[in-house]
């Protein structure tokens, strides 16, 4: 089916609209530095030429210190480059966060291809198969399986077996799960190709360009840290979306130097107090914020303390568990956003 008659069958989904026309939010001018506060020296006193050379030996070898034992890492570290560029797009964009439950499941369509990320659990996966066929899709261009965990990938292997894909990402980390062996086994039967992204690594859909931002090269012992993150752009809107990276990830990200603001982000781990954590939170300076989460979980996702933080920023926030299925629109500049339920 082609991609417009797709956007039309999604417009169908949305029983209540909540926000419209919400204009993007300005990202630039963060840690912007002021002017000089040092005033003129009037005593007219001269220093000592020996002092001056002891005071540059002591600062050229606190430097050297500080290299040295890795003190410089936390200030260098983390360092933020530029916004990039905009690049002027056509059409709209629609990212669909469909209620999955105690799970994940995002659904991105441009005018040029769609790509899902995370398929839900074993239990909702037939829900994202039947999604996905109420818009009349056949296939899919990208299909991006965060981390091995049953609760993003339990319905993995439905939609590999159900649609044409072109192209698997997925994290360069195995697991001994049945579930995990069935998402490999459909690739296989399907030849489907499948590629592991590292950091910086930039691919464009209908307009959107997409940078992976974690992981890169490091080995975690949590498998929810080796959630594959994504920095979006479309025209002036961004959004940020981290699977279940919990805080040492997000250190991570921070300190690749890339460009984390954005418009919207999609909330690690559900909203658990092991991710969204206050450093990363400001870095991505996010205006909305998106929770995909159950009703009345056994976790008690979201956290307290993480709704505070989103509250204390001044965020608009959506949840899969009031809210139903959410689904945003953009045009690059503007942001509309209707939900199943009011919340």
């Amino acid at each position: 089916m082609p991609i417009g008659d797709i956007k039309a069958a999604a417009k169908r989904k949305a029983k209540e609209k909540v926000v419209s026309t919400a204009k993007r939010k300005v990202t630039g001018g963060r840690g912007g530095g002021g002017g000089s506060r040092g005033g003129n020296n009037k005593s007219g006193k001269k220093k000592s030429p020996i002092l001056i050379i002891v005071l540059v030996v002591l600062v050229i070898g606190a430097g050297f210190a500080a290299w040295h034992f890795g003190f410089l890492d936390g200030l260098l570290g983390g360092q933020e480059a530029d916004a990039p560029a905009v690049v002027a797009v056509d059409g709209t964009m629609e990212i669909h966060f469909i209620d999955v439950g105690q799970a994940d499941a995002t659904l991105i369509i441009t005018d040029a291809g769609t790509m899902l990320i995370d398929a839900g659990s074993r239990r909702s996966g037939p829900r994202v198969v039947e999604y996905l066929q109420e818009l009349g899709m056949t296939e899919i261009t990208y299909v991006i399986a965060t981390h091995p965990h049953e609760d993003h990938i339990g319905g993995m292997d439905l939609v590999l077996n159900g649609f044409t894909i072109g192209q698997v990402l997925l994290p360069a980390v195995s697991h001994t799960t049945r579930t995990y062996e069935r998402m490999i086994e459909a690739i296989e039967t399907h030849n489907i190709p499948t590629y592991a992204p590292q950091v910086g690594h930039e691919f464009e859909m209908g307009g959107a360009i997409f940078t992976v931002i974690h992981p890169g090269t490091e080995e975690w012992n949590n498998l929810n840290d080796w959630s594959l993150s994504l920095r979006m752009a479309f025209g002036n809107f961004s959004m940020v979306t981290t699977g279940d990276a919990e805080h040492p990830a997000e250190r991570a990200m921070m300190d690749t130097g890339l460009y984390l603001g954005a418009d919207v982000l999609r909330l690690g781990h559900h909203g658990s107090r092991t991710s969204t954590g206050q450093e990363f939170l400001d870095m991505v300076a996010p205006s909305i914020a998106i929770i995909q989460v159950g009703t009345d979980n056994r976790y008690g996702h979201p956290h307290d303390d993480v709704m505070e933080r989103l509250e204390a920023a001044g965020l608009r926030i959506y949840r899969n568990d009031l809210h139903g299925d959410i689904i945003l629109t953009t045009d690059g500049t503007n942001i509309d956003i209707q939900t199943e339920r009011a919340g």
